[in-house]
């Protein structure tokens, strides 16, 4: 079996990127992916959180759109960039 790689990171308006983890442990991954949308200095800005698995985009969460309470931010597949 081949190892996939993960990528979590905050994706700004301009198109740089931060906070980024790289990994090939998926768990890693989406521990990464949750504390990133939780993070709630960010919440209410233009900012994103990307989660990509060998170069496709798997999940995408808008941190200026607030989440329902006690939900799970989206898991559906972001639009293209």
């Amino acid at each position: 079996m081949l190892d996939m790689t993960y990528r979590i990171y905050l994706r700004w308006p301009d198109k740089t990127t931060t906070d980024k983890t790289t990994t090939e442990d998926e768990q890693v991954a989406d521990l990464a992916y949750t504390r990133l949308t939780a993070r709630v200095d960010l919440r209410g800005r233009n900012v994103g959180v990307a989660y990509t698995r060998d170069g496709q985009q798997v999940r995408y969460f808008e941190l200026d759109k607030e989440a329902p309470s006690g939900a799970l931010p989206s898991t559906s597949s972001a639009p293209s960039l």
